[in-house]
């Protein structure tokens, strides 16, 4: 073995044993150490072909689950729809309805998805904006003409249900194992029923007329009447879906219970303070 460490400085060995050995042990330490470069060089690339592996398969998965999911809905395109994508929705016409607080439409076989998203709005302490919730798609969001600066003052919000203390009402059956739904986003789906024409939302009502159909059940709810953005009144799913991971009062567009003032109203049929219950139906 020569009297040489890798670590030892030359000055130091050419002590002990001359300019020699020194000079050898110093190719055979340039030897070792370019020996295991390559070694890490060849660990490091297969670590890296690995990940890359890894991520492909995790992409394919994410792929996989999304194509699965829009399989259930109207594919969206720029070009015209090609006839073999047509023959999927039979008959002319069809009942469009928003299904607020659920991603599904329902079981029935002569309903269509035409897509899913979350509820959106203008923020509840602004006085202008728009004055209506929107069904905003989460998949197939695309863009035309923009800039990433705000410029127009005018801005869109995502929503949140505002339950707290009334959990009571809507239930968690979908909520996938959370306690309450207040504060978190508020899903929604846009349906359309082939074999219909005509959509109502009636509210103060659990039922459908005579000969309707009836596609959901739920409450009405709205913005709350001290804001100052107004929204319209809408009928949410009493069984809504929660999107795990959205719970955060980040606020925006909010949704509230209606509950009924007679006096205005006429008592009897409505009595104060009662949640008002809603029903969509289409024929």
């Amino acid at each position: 073995m020569l009297p040489y460490s890798c670590s030892e400085k030359p000055g130091r060995t050419a002590l002990r044993g001359g300019r020699i050995l020194v000079v050898l042990a110093a190719l055979l330490c340039t030897v070792a150490i370019g020996v295991i470069d390559h070694k890490m060089r060849g660990y490091e690339a297969g670590i890296r072909g690995l990940k890359t592996q890894l991520d492909a398969s995790k992409d394919a998965a994410v792929r996989s689950r999304r194509a699965a999911d829009d399989d259930e809905m109207t594919p969206f395109r720029d070009e015209p729809v090609s006839r073999s994508v047509q023959h999927n929705f039979p008959g002319e016409g069809g009942a469009l309805f928003t299904r607020w607080g659920r991603e599904v439409c329902g079981k029935s076989k002569d309903l269509d998805t035409v897509y899913t998203g979350v509820a959106g709005g203008s923020h509840y302490t602004k006085h202008g904006g728009g004055s209506n919730y929107l069904c905003l798609p989460t998949r197939n969001v695309s863009w035309d003409h923009y800039t990433d600066a705000a410029q127009t003052k005018n801005y869109l919000y995502g929503s949140e249900f505002q339950t707290h203390g009334q959990d009571g009402f809507l239930s968690t059956v979908n909520a996938e194992g959370v306690a309450a739904v207040a504060d978190y986003d508020v899903p929604c789906a846009v349906c359309r029923a082939r074999t219909r024409t005509s959509t109502v939302m009636i509210p103060a009502r659990t039922a459908c007329p005579n000969d309707w159909h009836k596609e959901y059940q739920g409450y009405l709810m709205s913005a709350h009447e001290t804001h100052h953005g107004r929204t319209e009144f809408v009928c949410v799913d009493k069984d809504p879906d929660v999107a795990i991971g959205t719970y955060e009062s980040k606020d925006g567009a909010l949704f509230y219970l209606v509950e009924a003032q007679c006096g205005s109203l006429p008592c009897g049929p409505y009595i104060a303070g009662r949640e008002i219950a809603c029903v969509v139906c289409t024929k």
